[in-house]
């Protein structure tokens, strides 16, 4: 009778949890395995037949000469302007939010407003920011006495496109960052500050010593997830640029985008996606591996 109930209790289990598991099977490992098998196969999205070629594909990728190396270092390049501003804006932001009393909540929600808004909108808004002649920021430039010939082109100069992208995507994930910071701020006990103030210790070294250990988890966990956006970085760059000018925004995720369904090269867009999982999956057991020895708990 025991085991009946439990074989009944597993069933309503399964019965509950199978549209979670459909939806996961028809779109993330079914996606997953044949993306994996066409990094192995010659096809042209149109052909009935994929022809078997083995490792091809990601010698392809990887010869010397290929745009899959200047896609790579342009995605690290992203990375590099994106991810330390973001980390100290918000850092800044949650600790300045800390000390507000009056409207904390109504500046925490104005924060995390671009976080929720589409990538779409964010895209065609900043294209009018970012415009020359019309835009937002070279009229504020005007109006500071910048000259007219000396304005920056933002997404048509090769130099400042990938930097402009990158302040973007600051922008749009400051809120979550800031949210996530104070959070970890709110959790850290008063006591750890009240002992601090009696032996005399002035702000900067409460938080080297205190604030900054005892949100290393949160601030650990912000870096990955950061980390991860920059490689997942495609929405900005094929609404606003498509990889140019000049191929300077032509990001790993738009690379394969490219290969794929312009070149019609499936096999190597394939290899590509392959390849970007896992640069991805090794970010994640780095966490795993690293994450228990570079954290303090509380």
């Amino acid at each position: 009778m025991n085991g009946r109930r439990k074989l009944k209790t597993s069933l309503i289990a399964y019965l509950f949890l199978s549209p979670a598991l459909i939806i996961a099977v028809a779109f993330v490992f079914y996606p997953s395995v044949f993306v994996l098998k066409l990094s192995f196969m010659d096809w042209d999205l149109i052909k009935p037949v994929q022809a078997f070629v083995g490792w091809e594909n990601f010698e392809r990728l990887f010869a010397p000469g290929t745009e899959f190396w200047p896609a790579f270092w342009h995605t690290i390049q992203y990375g590099v302007i994106y991810m330390p501003l973001t980390i100290v804006l918000g850092l800044l932001i949650a600790l300045a939010l800390m000390r507000i009393e009056f409207l904390q909540g109504f500046f925490q929600t104005i924060y995390f407003f671009p976080a929720i808004t589409s990538i779409s909108v964010i895209a065609i808004v900043w294209s009018y920011i970012y415009n020359p002649q019309m835009g937002l920021l070279n009229s504020f430039l005007r109006t500071v006495g910048i000259p007219v010939t000396a304005l920056p082109q933002w997404l048509n100069d090769p130099d400042l496109a990938m930097v402009a992208l990158a302040l973007m995507g600051v922008w749009q994930s400051l809120g979550f960052v800031v949210l996530l910071f104070v959070a970890g701020l709110r959790n850290i006990p008063t006591t750890f500050y009240d002992a601090a103030m009696v032996d005399g210790a002035n702000q900067r070294t409460i938080f080297w010593k205190i604030t900054l250990p005892l949100l290393s988890p949160v601030l650990f966990f912000v870096v990955f997830m950061l980390l991860i956006n920059s490689f997942n970085v495609f929405g900005v760059v094929a609404i606003m640029t498509k990889g140019r000018p000049l191929g300077s925004t032509n990001v790993l995720l738009y690379f394969i985008y490219e290969q794929a369904f312009q070149l019609f090269d499936a096999g190597l867009a394939s290899a590509a996606s392959v390849t970007v999982f896992l640069i991805i999956l090794l970010f994640v057991f780095m966490q795993m591996k690293f994450g228990e020895k570079l954290v303090f708990y509380q």
